[in-house]
């Protein structure tokens, strides 16, 4: 159950942001539907994910946040858990997905940060899919947070990067650049191959160098499934 549900976010959140909320929750999953069905698209080494869920000891699904709307999609239903954070953008996020079958933990790393991180933990030790977003949830665009690194080291799971592009597409003037497939249009959803983390690191120089190979890999997926694409980086 949300916060919205619970009425926790009446001290935290205006008149007017609790009813978009409410539309939110109301028009988003609908949004989504439609703009998911009416996309053509393919999927792209769906077997790197499968194979990986099959040995059921967790997966790390990691997408970049403005390339989340179409494999939102592709995975609705499926109760993937996610960690989303307890500010007002993580509130709309949480309203929608909660309803498209997604299993939503809360926290920041101002506000919750320690709860929320021991609930995905314990997901991923269970043998459950997460999906996370390392350049969340404001950025800088394309960054890695440790928060990742730290998951996969302490439970084995691979990360999965998983990311599309669309054509035609509206981007959002966010910090993120967030990608909206327009109806219509044609798509890739793409899967990289998995990336598997060393339990022990030796210090702050090995977990940028691997925070770097995520960002790397991550990046690159992105920038060929836009060539295939068609679309230009904005």
């Amino acid at each position: 159950m949300s916060d919205l549900q619970q009425g926790n976010n009446k001290d935290r959140f205006s008149a007017g942001t609790l009813r978009l909320l409410k539309l939110a929750r109301m028009l988003g999953p609908s949004i989504i539907l439609t703009l998911g069905k009416l996309c053509r698209y393919k999927v792209v080494n769906r077997h790197y994910f499968d194979e990986a869920e099959a040995q059921s000891k967790g997966v790390i699904v990691v997408l970049w946040h403005g390339r989340m709307l179409l494999p939102i999609y592709h995975h609705r239903n499926s109760g993937i858990a996610s960690l989303v954070s307890l500010h007002k953008d993580g509130e709309f996020i949480t309203q929608i997905v909660q309803r498209l079958g997604y299993v939503i933990h809360r926290g920041s790393p101002k506000e919750g940060g320690r709860e929320g991180f021991n609930a995905v933990l314990k997901d991923l030790k269970s043998g459950n899919t997460l999906a996370m977003f390392p350049d969340g949830p404001t950025g800088p665009r394309h960054s890695i947070h440790d928060g990742i690194i730290h998951l996969a080291r302490l439970t084995g799971a691979p990360l999965i990067p998983l990311l599309f592009s669309a054509k035609p597409c509206w981007r959002v003037g966010s910090w993120d650049r967030f990608m909206i497939m327009l109806p219509l249009s044609r798509a890739i959803v793409k899967y990289g191959e998995p990336i598997y983390l060393p339990r022990r690191m030796s210090g702050e120089a090995e977990l940028a160098q691997w925070r770097d190979l995520v960002r790397d890999k991550m990046l690159a997926l992105e920038q060929e499934i836009d060539q295939q694409m068609g679309v230009q980086d904005v």
